[in-house]
């Protein structure tokens, strides 16, 4: 059983949270009527995103990473705070810690995201924030 343990300890040091993170809880509704609304987009429900010029640090953050749409939102980000997520247009390969990170970077916490993957909507929960 001992033997079981380090190897599980072992695997997550090696790969990381994102694919333990992958959560059986589903999407809610109005996530999935805005990935259907807006396609190629990741969305993130954000705890404590309650006005938008006071998340403009995220904004900046998230703008700056690999694989956005810069034509799509402003500059591929729009902050939705009536609903405490954060919209992402994709325009290939996003790396999902670095959302997270940039996020907790701007004094957040990122709860999950979601996103399409073929006709499924797909829900990663954010990790712990490191300290």
């Amino acid at each position: 059983m001992k033997i079981y343990i380090i190897y599980y300890i072992v695997f997550i040091c090696l790969f990381g949270y994102s694919i333990q993170n992958i959560s059986q809880i589903k999407c809610s509704d109005r996530m999935k009527e805005l990935i259907i609304d807006n396609p190629d987009t990741v969305i993130i429900q954000v705890k404590g995103l309650v006005c938008s010029s006071c998340a403009i640090g995220i904004r900046i953050g998230l703008a700056k990473i690999d694989g956005l749409d810069k034509n799509r939102f402003n500059k591929g980000v729009s902050l939705d705070s009536s609903n405490q997520y954060v919209l992402l247009a994709t325009s290939g390969n996003i790396d999902f810690n670095m959302v997270f990170e940039k996020i907790y970077n701007a004094g957040y916490d990122p709860m999950h995201l979601c996103y399409t993957q073929g006709d499924q909507v797909i829900r990663i929960d954010a990790p712990q924030k490191n300290t």
